[in-house]
């Protein structure tokens, strides 16, 4: 295991599915370890599926505007053309919903970062289903179901003419990459789509810059970017006086700059317009001013003004952490 808080620890297991089994995070259902990624491959017989059901303790750190980022538990159907995610996984709201896969083969992955939280884990319990049906699992899968902190947003075929905008801009929200969103979409083709992206094979409208750039567009951290900047510290200058709530003294400089919390919260994501980006740590920092107290009769004399002037360390709040707290959620 390593040393360094900041490195995750990976194992992966292979479990061959013969009977009734379960797995779980580790310690359950005390809290979980920190920095974690762990991943369970179950492989029941041919002709055979697999049903997961999680245990009612369900408990991972909460999502960041209803998407999980942070701490989560993922369930993917594969076969051997392609890896379908039928559902990522965190919070406390709801225990997520029972699942049947539509292959032989389903992939666990369970992923915790350096925030930790007292929260129980998981517990999944597996068992064979019999009733396994070749074609559905060739032909005819259905678009996943992406539950998000308890919350499921189903998701209709692309081809179903009913999709509209707004469910489809839903489902979207519900990712973090592009192959992922493809997988999603087009589950026996989306690699050859994802390559299409990016060569004149493609027949899709290219933007003016396409021909211009040398390499391929990092759309997945254009999308990461907005979810880990727009709500952030940046320079804000204060008004010394008014910042320290002092009406008998002067300084210089009069203002000066220190980090606050701006921007705006999760862009796309349901109810985005409710939430207000805000501190999520603030610590005090010292500044050196001049400090000036006027006396009452002050003139304009040198002398007077040299008598009542000093340097002083003052203290202004500086925000190191934001975080956007929604009308539905508590903060991270």
């Amino acid at each position: 295991e390593s040393n360094h808080l900041t490195d995750l620890y990976r194992k992966e297991e292979t479990i061959s599915v013969a009977g009734n089994g379960c797995i779980h995070s580790p310690r359950f259902p005390s809290s979980y370890p920190r920095n974690l990624l762990l991943t369970w491959r179950l492989h029941s017989p041919e002709s055979t599926r697999i049903q997961l059901a999680f245990d009612n303790q369900f408990g991972l750190e909460e999502p960041e505007n209803e998407i999980c980022r942070y701490d989560f538990v993922e369930v993917e159907d594969v076969s051997e053309t392609s890896t379908v995610i039928r559902g990522r996984w965190c919070g406390h709201k709801e225990v997520p919903p029972r699942i049947t896969s539509r292959t032989n083969h389903i992939k666990i992955t369970f992923k915790s970062d350096d925030y930790f939280v007292a929260k129980p884990g998981f517990k999944i319990c597996y068992s064979l289903v019999d009733d396994f049906q070749h074609a559905a699992s060739e032909t005819n899968w259905e678009s996943v179901t992406s539950s998000v902190s308890g919350v499921s947003y189903p998701s209709p075929s692309v081809t179903d003419p009913t999709l509209t905008a707004e469910a489809l801009d839903q489902t979207i929200a519900a990712f973090d990459t592009v192959e992922d969103l493809l997988k999603h979409f087009n589950p026996d083709s989306w690699q050859e789509d994802l390559e299409n992206l990016y060569t004149d094979s493609g027949h899709h409208y290219r933007g003016r810059s396409y021909h211009d750039r040398k390499s391929k567009v990092d759309l997945d951290r254009l999308n990461d970017d907005v979810k880990r900047y727009s709500c952030t510290p940046r320079n804000y200058s204060v008004n010394l006086r008014e910042e320290l709530k002092l009406t008998n003294v002067v300084f210089f400089p009069r203002c000066l700059l220190v980090q606050r919390c701006g921007g705006n919260c999760g862009c796309g994501t349901p109810n985005w317009k409710s939430c207000t980006c805000v501190t999520g740590k603030t610590v005090k920092k010292y500044h050196e001013v001049l400090k000036f107290v006027p006396e009452a009769g002050h003139t304009r004399k040198r002398s007077r003004i040299r008598n009542n002037m000093s340097l002083v360390d003052i203290q202004l709040d500086h925000h190191e952490r934001c975080d956007c707290v929604c009308s539905s959620r508590p903060p991270r």
